[in-house]
């Protein structure tokens, strides 16, 4: 890239923004607000400035109501369908994940992927409506 270094923010997809759904990509339930409904496997791009330390970062929550109906859940993160980690989550409640990316997955002059696929999704009683978590971030920053 030419030109001055971009933001590191500009990395980030902020659920709150003016227009986040310029980075989506999938199973993201359109909405208004800091946070949005995801399906299962909500994906986002952005345009990496660097290859080198960064680290994928998402702020998500899960939903009390919907962990009694299907107990434990396992979020996979990826980058450019890469796996980066699985976690298990046992309570609801606001969670934090980051990890380092190893350079090799990223590119500078192509867009990259972050998702987080869930591995059971809540089925709303009235409508049949499919749910996974409560997305409020998603992107890389900086180690």
């Amino acid at each position: 890239m030419e030109g001055p270094k971009p933001e590191p923010a500009m990395m980030m997809v902020e659920l709150r923004d003016t227009d986040p759904t310029v980075h989506y990509v999938k199973d993201i339930v359109p909405g208004e607000g800091w946070w949005r409904w995801t399906g299962q496997q909500p994906t986002v791009k952005v345009l990496a400035y660097t290859t080198e330390n960064l680290k994928m970062v998402v702020d998500f929550a899960l939903w009390d109501t919907a962990m009694l109906q299907t107990g434990p859940v396992e979020l996979s993160f990826f980058v450019n369908d890469h796996l980066l980690d699985k976690v298990r989550y046992t309570k609801p409640g606001q969670e934090h994940f980051e990890k380092p990316v190893p350079p090799a997955w990223l590119r500078t002059d192509e867009e990259s992927t972050a998702s987080v696929a869930i591995d059971k999704l809540y089925t709303a009683p009235l409508d049949g409506k499919k749910f996974g978590f409560i997305l409020t971030r998603i992107g890389f920053v900086p180690k």
